[in-house]
């Protein structure tokens, strides 16, 4: 797993010190060497826990690019998704089930082991520093139970403290109730004024720099988004939840600045594992931004190689029909059906001419003249082949507090104006798209710099075409719609968001595609295949009866492993 230290914010290395992670079979191994914990301060592991939130490049290798973004039709493979992509359960490895034990939880729990060991004066100093740590714990516990259902959570990560070895599991249901009031709690005491003035994380907070009003609101913004997987499983409650939390004292992330971004400088992600280099753009999508002049396009997608210039000098190289015409869109994808991007109607579009060129140094090159487009692999690893752009991993945004309160407003959960919070998002989202794309200097095939800012006027034709103006008859279609493209850099959202509401379809307004692979419509997967423990495993037992708990579900599949299958917040 790639650790590293190149964080923006960071005044020194104090990372000397990283914990790898387990395996789920391993869960109950954690590192007890208390000697190690013993020389880092608690800030300092504050800061290590949320490394570790983002530091796993597997994550984005093969739950992101390889699972969640093809099912999701966010991308395709090079040569278009293949019959199997969405059968082949080993793509999705729940990356983040690892990243939780010890990496995340772990750490934070010995971050308040160690103010434990303080004197009393100073563990008065750290009250706000650990509701801070409870509000990252509880997100990325949220996280994890998101794709996996049960967790063990009240009793783990204690093993090194004296605790057990064999945790029992917390149900979603009841896990959920159990974040949302830790949630809940933290938010009330960094809203409460203490007895003794309180020390701060400062530059080990790499999100707001221990600025606790910021921390109350992504407390809040937390619940609502925990709150909103209630829909299916329970209305009335998500209702009850929804509005005590519009109401909370603090409010929710409520602009730009507020926005809960994991940012790090180029060489945090800089390709490997974390590029998304030679992953095609999908036609479905690709088409919807480009028919109604979506800015996000040019930030999302690369152009593709027919430039003028190029085109010119393929017809006079003879590589093209004399007769044929300069295409002036450059963008095109893949169709994201394996029967139909084989097919031969779109299978041409994979054969590319090669003709030759001059380059910058006065050398004849050969140039491959491709027709289709690329993800933009800098807006996912900024330090792709050299580049010294920043990263950004969003985790909630504006925009996504946005959407939800337009979506809770259109189902008439709330009193409030849906219209209002869907035009707020669409603006907020292509802003923060914007300033993603313009900061990770993003580029062109050629690799040169290819950041072009959005303006007023195009803002304002986008948000004037048919589809993209809010129309109260189909409100709640297009607030999904343009949730759904908001989330290109969150795909777990995005899933989510499928799996909550069955949107984008091939009926929405954003049309996605019928998966048809073989002849055969293709299903959806649901959830993360749950490896079944051996015998030897310490904590055995308790591992197969929270198996047998959720079974009991019939949403939950044939087995731990059968991906089909439903968490408890997914119920049909």
């Amino acid at each position: 797993m790639k650790k590293t230290s190149n964080i923006i914010l960071m005044l020194s290395a104090l990372i000397g010190i990283t914990i790898s992670s387990c395996k789920k079979e391993k869960f109950v191994e954690l590192n007890t060497n208390p000697a190690i914990i013993d020389k880092i301060t608690p800030e300092q592991q504050f800061m290590n826990s949320v490394i570790n939130m983002q530091g796993d490049r597997f994550e984005a290798y093969y739950d992101n690019f390889r699972a969640i973004m093809p099912w999701m039709q966010m991308l395709t493979a090079l040569n278009g998704n293949s019959v199997t992509f969405i059968s082949d359960a080993a793509s999705f490895r729940n990356i983040r089930y690892n990243n939780f034990y010890p990496g995340v939880g772990g750490n934070l729990t010995d971050m308040e082991e160690l103010v434990k060991k303080m004197s009393a004066e100073e563990q008065a100093k750290r009250i706000y520093e650990i509701e801070i740590a409870h509000i990252v714990k509880a997100y990325y516990a949220f996280y994890v139970s998101d794709v996996s259902g049960s967790l063990p959570y009240t009793d783990a990560f204690m093993v090194r403290y004296g605790g057990t070895e064999t945790p029992k599991y917390d149900t979603q249901e009841a896990l959920f109730e159990l974040l949302d009031a830790q949630l809940k709690k933290s938010a009330t005491t960094l809203g409460t004024t203490q007895a003794t003035a309180q020390a701060s994380l400062g530059t080990n907070d790499l999100f707001f720099q221990g600025n606790v009003a910021n921390w109350i609101k992504v407390a809040n913004s937390t619940r609502l988004r925990i709150a909103m997987r209630l829909m299916k499983r329970d209305a009335v409650k998500m209702k009850a939840k929804v509005l005590e939390i519009l109401a909370a004292p603090g409010g929710l992330i409520n602009s730009a600045t507020d926005s809960w971004v994991f940012k790090a400088n180029a060489t945090y992600a800089d390709g490997g594992d974390w590029s998304a280099a030679g992953l095609r753009a999908p036609k479905p999508v690709v088409d919807f931004m480009y028919t109604n002049g979506d800015p996000r396009i040019r930030f999302f997608y690369q152009q593709n190689t027919f430039t003028q210039a190029n085109f010119d000098a393929a017809k006079a190289q003879n590589k093209i029909a004399a007769s044929a015409t300069f295409d002036a869109r450059r963008f095109y994808g893949v169709p994201t059906s394996p029967d139909v991007s084989a097919a031969p109607a779109f299978a041409n579009f994979f054969n590319n001419i090669t003709i030759s060129v001059v380059n910058s140094t006065g050398q004849t090159v050969n140039q491959t003249m491709d027709s289709l487009s690329l993800i933009q692999p800098r807006l996912f690893a900024a330090g792709e082949n050299g580049g010294k752009g920043i990263n950004a991993f969003p985790l909630i945004t504006y925009a996504d507090v946005c959407f939800m309160r337009a979506e809770l407003a259109a189902r008439s959960v709330t009193a409030e104006s849906a219209e209002d919070w869907y035009n707020k998002g669409v603006n907020a989202s292509i802003a923060f798209y914007d300033d993603l794309a313009n900061k990770a200097q993003i580029v062109d095939r050629s690799g040169a710099l290819s950041y072009v800012a959005s303006t007023p006027t195009e803002i304002a034709a986008y948000t004037a075409k048919a589809d993209i103006k809010f129309d109260a008859t189909r409100a709640l279609d297009q607030i999904i719609g343009q949730a759904y493209l908001n989330f290109f850099k969150q795909p777990n959202e995005a899933w989510a968001l499928y799996k909550r509401t069955g949107m984008p379809n091939s009926t929405t307004v954003l049309k996605l595609e019928k998966i048809i692979a073989s002849g055969t419509e293709q299903v959806i997967p649901r959830r993360a295949s749950l490896a079944f423990p051996s015998v030897t495993n310490l904590n055995y037992q308790n591992i197969v009866a929270a198996y047998k708990v959720m079974q009991a579900d019939p949403d939950f599949g044939q087995g731990p492993s059968d991906i089909l299958g439903r968490v408890w917040w997914d119920k049909k």
